[in-house]
């Protein structure tokens, strides 16, 4: 004689294990946007929408949907000061490089191909009472 009272019961595959464990957890959405920075386009120029968000203590500037060439300036918020890091997010091949002006010049290259990417800004190219940062963008 045989038992075969169980067998109707459902055994998940291992794989859907995973899926129940307590320290698996759904991938981190987006940072939420925030608007710590001014942007101000060159004269005669629309000013270009750069989305915002905290990564840590660096502050993201998403220039990724910008091509070709251009100017624009940033400044901080009335009663804001500059954030401790500054990124620039970029999207390879839509412009070759960055240049920044604020205390000191810098230039920084940006990749002709591959995924979007960010580049730091170094330290020293602002300080707290630097006005604002011109930055022009192209070939």
């Amino acid at each position: 004689m045989t038992l075969s009272a169980c067998s109707h019961l459902h055994r998940p595959h291992p794989s859907a294990w995973h899926a129940h464990l307590p320290w698996r957890h759904a991938p981190a959405g987006a940072p939420p946007l925030v608007n710590e920075l001014v942007v101000e386009a060159a004269a005669g120029a629309a000013v270009p929408a750069l989305p915002q968000a905290w990564d840590r203590n660096a502050l993201r500037v998403d220039m990724a949907a910008l091509s070709g060439e251009g100017e624009l300036s940033l400044r901080p918020l009335q009663g804001h000061g500059w954030p401790i890091r500054l990124e620039i997010g970029v999207q390879p091949g839509s412009f070759g490089h960055l240049e920044i002006r604020g205390e000191q010049r810098v230039i920084l290259s940006v990749a002709a191909t591959g995924a979007p990417g960010t580049l730091d800004v170094p330290q020293g190219t602002y300080a707290p009472a630097t006005k604002e940062l011109v930055i022009r963008y192209g070939p």
